[in-house]
């Protein structure tokens, strides 16, 4: 009996997460956090009421020598099909992240993998549905100049680096920010960055 209840508890708060994520994506704000490469955030008037509580919400706003710089990575691994020569363009260059450390294959495959850069257009949209994504927006919304952004992406622990849900378990709106990167060119890196990812066995052998 015991068991029967925690299974329904841990169902109710499921449910009450998505719709709270369903009233997140409404607003198609950023809800704070880091704030992405490109971008630079500012509060907003009002926030967003979730569970009768209202939330901080913020607008993201160009940064042009940063977006520049995003346009460029992505430019570049498209170009090279390769994290690696990537990496050493940026190095060779002199091309430092926002916080002038030098990049990494781990920070370029963030920047690469986020959807805020997405241009909500209609590659996007084919691409989301194709994938079985929930879309919480209408087809004509996405009209080419806003960005996407994507509500319940991560698992969030104290003290532990975020975790990537799977997509299918994303929700996704479209944003009041400008998008940066075709869905196009978006969704080719997502192609090359699988071709990217080590192989298990390989790295096991290595070790």
């Amino acid at each position: 009996m015991c068991t029967v209840f925690a299974q329904m508890e841990r169902e109710t708060i499921a449910e009450r997460i998505k719709d709270n994520m369903h009233e997140l994506a409404k607003s198609g704000r950023w809800l704070g956090g880091t704030t992405p490469t490109g971008y630079k955030s500012t509060q907003i008037v009002g926030g967003v009421t979730v569970d009768g509580k209202e939330r901080k919400a913020y607008k993201l706003d160009i940064v042009k020598v940063e977006a520049e710089l995003v346009q460029d990575i992505f430019e570049k691994f498209l170009e090279t099909n390769s994290l690696t020569k990537t990496e050493t363009y940026l190095l060779q260059n002199h091309i430092k992240t926002k916080n002038g450390k030098d990049f990494t294959r781990f920070s370029i495959r963030s920047i690469l993998a986020n959807p805020v850069y997405m241009i909500a257009d209609m590659q996007a949209w084919n691409y989301f549905e194709s994938m079985g994504v929930e879309i919480y927006a209408d087809k004509s919304d996405f009209d080419g100049k806003h960005g996407v952004i994507a509500y319940s992406k991560t698992i969030q622990k104290p003290g532990k680096a975020n975790q990537i849900k799977d997509m299918n378990e994303w929700i996704i709106a479209v944003g009041k920010h400008e998008g940066l990167i075709s869905g196009r060119d978006w969704v080719k890196a997502q192609a090359s960055l699988k071709q990217n990812r080590p192989n298990p066995i390989t790295s096991r052998e290595a070790m």
